[in-house]
């Protein structure tokens, strides 16, 4: 008896999508949506509307990351507080 192979789709990487509702862009930025509601007021991330719809661009949240990258945290918590007492 021939034996068949089970046909599986492959992994799809979800960053193949072209644009992602508010809640699967927070998921990827590993943030909650209020954040990233805040990012878009900022206007550090720019929407994409399609009708009453709100998106984020992968193009968009690959230029976020970007951005982020550019201030590394080390700089900025390197810098003191002018309100904490020095020890």
């Amino acid at each position: 008896m021939p034996t068949t192979k089970c046909n599986r789709e492959p992994l799809i990487d979800p960053l193949l999508a072209l644009r992602f509702d508010i809640a699967e862009a927070a998921q990827i930025l590993r943030m909650s949506r209020a954040q990233l509601y805040n990012r878009i007021f900022e206007g550090m991330i720019k929407p994409q509307k399609d009708g009453a719809r709100t998106y984020i661009t992968r193009v968009e949240l690959e230029r976020y990351v970007s951005s982020c990258a550019l201030s590394p945290r080390s700089e900025r918590t390197s810098q003191q507080d002018p309100h904490r007492a020095s020890t």
